[in-house]
């Protein structure tokens, strides 16, 4: 698995467990700050990046109305590539 793989999954991981803990919604800020805890910072370019990868890939979806990130219900499965 790439390097980019590899940060990919970490960015859905934790959009998981935002998404799971809150109200469903995931904003780029929320997983820039749990990165950052976990003493692995993403810049916010990267993080933007990399959604926009998930959501081509059909794992995360946009919430037009807050701006904010969704999980796709079929995605939330651990281990689904």
């Amino acid at each position: 698995m790439s390097v980019d793989s590899r940060r990919i999954e970490k960015v859905f991981s934790v959009m998981q467990g935002i998404a799971e803990a809150g109200d469903g919604l995931v904003r780029v800020g929320a997983i820039a700050d749990v990165l950052r805890e976990e003493n692995a910072p993403v810049p916010a370019w990267q993080l933007r990046a990399d959604c926009s990868a998930l959501s081509d890939a059909g794992r995360i979806t946009l919430d037009t109305g807050s701006g904010a990130w969704l999980v796709v219900p079929e995605q939330r499965v651990e281990g689904v590539a």
